[in-house]
């Protein structure tokens, strides 16, 4: 378990938990932060962070932590375990990337909210398994253009503070629904919005998977 989940730190888990459930703290609570965490996965060799998402198969991430010519990567986990993935979706222009996973996460995967947060909205972004921490309560400032992201037309302008490895790893609503990526990990503030591509991971998730023990395809 992560620091911040034991100890003095359970301060900071407390206050946050009490902001989920409007001002009243509980087991409910604490446990869908839990889920959060286990579902935020480091990937390779944990130069960024991803989540776990749809039937439990797909890892999404951010896709400037793909190289042009990986098609493939690794899916580390809270309790040790590591899972071998393709990617099957890559949008750079979204900074969005799906790996389909090649046996089943052995945590609960997070779902995806169809719709944009609305600004003022709080959200949670819960850090990496792997870099003991707090928690941080993260208030939406505004929806709008970022340079960056040349095909997103509200990415998420945030209050939160990153540090190099966070791209990738998700920030969540109340209801645990993954709303953004962070896109950026060098204290950044912006997260790539999900809401675009909830329906491809839906239909991904339907589908049958393609074993892995297949060769790799060509890069998608």
């Amino acid at each position: 378990m992560r620091a911040w989940k034991r100890g003095g730190a359970a301060v900071a888990f407390v206050a946050v938990t009490a902001w989920l459930a409007c001002g009243e703290s509980g087991p409910r609570e604490a446990q869908g932060l839990e889920r959060a965490s286990a579902a935020t996965v480091t990937l390779d060799e944990g130069h960024c962070a991803g989540v776990v998402v749809g039937a439990g198969r797909h890892v999404l991430t951010a896709a400037h932590c793909v190289a042009p010519t990986e098609g493939h990567a690794f899916a580390n986990f809270e309790d040790g375990r590591r899972l071998e993935g393709r990617y099957v979706f890559v949008d750079r222009g979204r900074d969005m990337a799906l790996m389909e996973l090649e046996a089943k996460a052995p945590v609960a995967p997070l779902e995806l909210a169809e719709a944009l947060p609305a600004p003022g909205e709080l959200l949670v972004f819960t850090g990496r398994h792997d870099r003991p921490g707090e928690p941080q309560q993260v208030r939406l400032e505004r929806l709008g253009r970022c340079p960056s992201l040349p095909d997103v037309p509200a990415a998420l302008f945030t209050t939160m503070h990153g540090i190099p490895g966070d791209s990738g790893a998700p920030l969540v609503d109340a209801r645990m629904r993954v709303v953004g990526l962070v896109h950026g990990g060098a204290r950044c503030s912006i997260a790539a919005p999900t809401a675009d591509v909830a329906p491809e991971v839906q239909r991904l998730s339907r589908e049958a998977p393609e074993s892995l023990a297949r060769s790799m395809p060509a890069w998608p």
